[in-house]
């Protein structure tokens, strides 16, 4: 069954309706959200099941989870990534046999189930594979149904590559608002402290003759907090230009360890135990910047000799970031003060709080500094 086709059959009116609904609920969903996940609801109920996913194709040749209604946590875990083979739908075919019935223990382990795999496509190209959970022959497939539910997969298609889209002009907005902030930084405030610089450092070279001790060793300190004010600028251009989004969260990190290793020659140790996670742009950005300033409080202030960062999450949705060092800690109380010392863990403490979780700062005077960020996403949260 071509989409030309499916779109042109007279559908009887409960067929009609049921595409109809299901239309409203798709573009009903929140643009920030896969627009699948209440239109799964809606059409697992419709066939009397149990349970729906829409996975999609990978790159690799894989089937990722996309959107999942009724599973449990276990069996969400085991089919986020699983082999095309599973997927129990043909490409060849264009016909009604698209729609195909086997026994749900093919997929996950329910032998009073079935399952029923409907192709999501889009304008042709199959996407991935709707799948439906119904009890044992309690479904009756006729043609009309079956026909129904690979137009249910154009709609699917059609509102994950529109959200796609949408996902991407999205990010291409904010990039380009981005590179407009970092232009107008390297155009204004990088160029004044670039001239500053130039001047304090001939302001040194020229007074070293003349001046006692005192005065060139605050002449110095002033040149040395402009070069790092410049330094930390330049990082910011940096970070503005290239999207963290790009490259994923820890690859992110694996480059912010590996700068702090070549910058500092301390010795840092990275512990990654996940994989990058699926989770939005916003998220992703205030753990980096929890481990960026992290790192760079490390390299300014604790004069540490060894450095781990340990990144670790489970099945269940729980991430355990930690950075800790053997440096020369500090007074926790400082935390609170208002003189702006120390804001970068203010901040730091505040990006936590937009992570729904909680960020730990246990320090004592010469006895280092541990860090630890713990908070909680799964991916149907943001569904």
């Amino acid at each position: 069954m071509t989409d030309s086709v499916a779109g042109s059959r007279e559908w009887s009116l409960p067929t009609l309706t049921t595409l109809y609904e299901l239309s409203s609920i798709i573009n009903a969903a929140d643009i920030n959200s896969p627009p699948c996940a209440g239109s799964l609801k809606y059409i697992t109920r419709k066939l009397s099941g149990s349970a729906a996913i829409i996975r999609l194709m990978s790159e690799e040749g894989w089937m990722d989870l996309y959107a999942d209604y009724g599973m449990s946590k276990e069996q969400i875990s085991d089919l986020q990534h699983t082999p095309i083979e599973r997927s129990l739908f043909v490409y060849e075919n264009q016909s009604i046999k698209e729609v195909r019935r086997s026994p749900a223990g093919t997929l996950i382990d329910d032998k009073n189930a079935e399952m029923i795999s409907v192709p999501v496509r889009h304008r042709g190209h199959t996407l991935g594979v709707l799948n439906i959970f119904v009890p044992a022959g309690q479904l009756h497939l006729d043609e009309e149904t079956a026909l129904m539910l690979l137009a249910v997969g154009q709609h699917f298609g059609l509102a994950i590559e529109k959200h796609r889209l949408d996902n991407v002009a999205r990010q291409k907005l904010i990039q380009e608002e981005r590179n407009m902030i970092a232009n107008e930084l390297h155009d204004s405030l990088a160029q004044t402290l670039a001239s500053l610089r130039f001047q304090v450092r001939v302001l040194d070279q020229s007074l070293q003759p003349t001046s006692d001790y005192m005065a060139i060793t605050s002449l110095e300190q002033v040149e040395h907090g402009l070069e790092e004010a410049y330094t930390d600028l330049r990082e910011l251009i940096a970070h503005c230009r290239g999207s963290i989004e790009q490259q994923g969260l820890i690859p992110s990190i694996e480059r912010v360890v590996s700068k702090f290793r070549e910058e500092t020659g301390i010795h840092i140790l990275l512990q990654c135990e996940c994989q990058d996670p699926d989770m939005p742009a916003n998220m992703e950005m205030n753990i980096y910047r929890i481990v960026q300033e992290a790192l760079t409080n490390i390299k300014k202030h604790s004069n540490a000799h060894i450095v781990r960062v340990l990144l670790n999450c489970d099945n269940h949705g729980r991430f355990r970031i930690l950075v800790e060092n053997d440096g020369r800690g500090f007074d926790k109380k400082a935390i609170k003060s208002k003189d702006g010392q120390h804001l970068g863990l203010t901040i730091m403490q505040e990006r936590a709080r937009h992570l729904g979780g909680q960020l730990r700062i246990e320090s004592e005077p010469e006895e280092g500094t541990r860090i630890e960020l713990k908070f909680r996403y799964l991916r149907e949260q943001a569904e």
